[in-house]
């Protein structure tokens, strides 16, 4: 009898566990919701923001059940649209393998707010004007804790699950939290080490990402612009410029260099007012890690690799020779065009 009673009670337990992953819920009613979930959110994070959201009535079956099958590795960073009366088994597929209406945004490193804004209007997510007004939003900016005009700097570079309709506040307040999670919760200390705000390392960052395309590169950069500021010499930067220019240009005319502008940096000294693109992983470490090195100026040579140099005739003798491979490669390229 006993037995028959111990088998009742672990049959009533199974069922009204399976009752929490397998069956609709009728007693959370309520409209669809988007929930955004980080590449970085742990289980207990990610049940805590569900429940917040009234997705769910418990945290503790999503996360033994997301723990049990493994869905806690597969989360990808997104905008998760969710009915209330989804099953908990239905909430972690959509959650772990994209099976909902939504979209990937891919935003590459070096992407401007403005180019996230044109990739949104043209996957029909939402129109330039409603996210770069959000970007730009005085009480956004106030709330996710970013001391300048607009978020640019903050928009993390990651591909994003976003779903048709997404609100713009929602899809900022993502990326922001992306990025702060991906700098880390030493990020403020390291900034302060270096001498600079947050800010200013953003802002520094963000002109890594433009200048540079080899990840080793990057850090000689990094320390090139630390010279040049500390010895209160004008950064000449042509990334910079181009970030408020219309016609943007690897070698700029000597027009464009008189541009007056705030962002011009073969006029003003110091770094630009706000940062010039959405930086990644690595030019942010190279911003806090710059590698020690006695250069001070570097050009392009047109191969993604640059030419470094200590003193200005150096540097005139760098440009010479970086004039004369890139001229070379347009031969090289004006060839092989006739020829096919």
């Amino acid at each position: 009898m006993k037995i028959l009673k111990l088998y009742g009670i672990g049959f009533l337990l199974v069922a009204f566990l399976s009752s929490f992953v397998f069956l609709p819920s009728f007693f959370l009613p309520g409209p669809e919701v988007d929930v955004p979930v980080y590449s970085k959110s742990t289980a207990r994070e990610i049940a805590k923001n569900l429940k917040d959201r009234g997705i769910l009535h418990f945290t503790l079956p999503f996360r033994a059940l997301s723990k049990w099958t493994h869905a806690d590795r597969k989360l990808k960073a997104g905008l998760y649209r969710l009915n209330p009366r989804m099953s908990l088994w239905e909430v972690l597929n959509v959650l772990s393998e994209g099976k909902s209406e939504l979209l990937a945004l891919k935003v590459p490193e070096g992407f401007t707010a403005d180019q996230i804004a044109q990739e949104l209007e043209k996957m029909k997510v939402m129109p330039v004007t409603e996210f770069m007004k959000t970007v730009q939003d005085p009480d956004t900016l106030k709330k996710l804790g970013i001391p300048g005009p607009t978020a640019e700097g903050y928009l993390f570079p990651e591909t994003y699950r976003v779903p048709i309709g997404a609100g713009s506040r929602d899809l900022v307040e993502l990326m922001v939290r992306q990025f702060l999670d991906s700098a880390g919760d030493d990020f403020e200390d390291r900034c302060r080490q270096r001498g600079l705000t947050p800010y200013q390392v953003v802002i520094l960052a963000s002109i890594v990402e433009k200048e540079v395309q080899k990840d080793d590169e990057r850090p000689m950069v990094a320390g090139v612009i630390y010279n040049r500021l500390h010895q209160k010499i004008r950064l000449e930067v042509n990334a910079t410029l181009n970030y408020v220019l219309t016609n943007k240009r690897a070698w700029l005319t000597n027009e464009q260099l008189n541009t007056q502008s705030p962002y011009n940096t073969y006029q003003h000294r110091g770094l630009p007012p706000t940062p010039i693109c959405n930086p990644g992983l690595a030019s942010l470490k190279a911003a806090l890690d710059p590698a020690d090195v006695p250069y001070l100026y570097y050009v392009a040579q047109g191969d993604g690799s640059h030419l470094f140099a200590k003193t200005f005739a150096e540097h005139q003798k760098n440009v010479a020779e970086a004039k004369k491979i890139r001229r070379a490669k347009r031969i090289e390229r004006r060839t092989k065009a006739l020829e096919n």
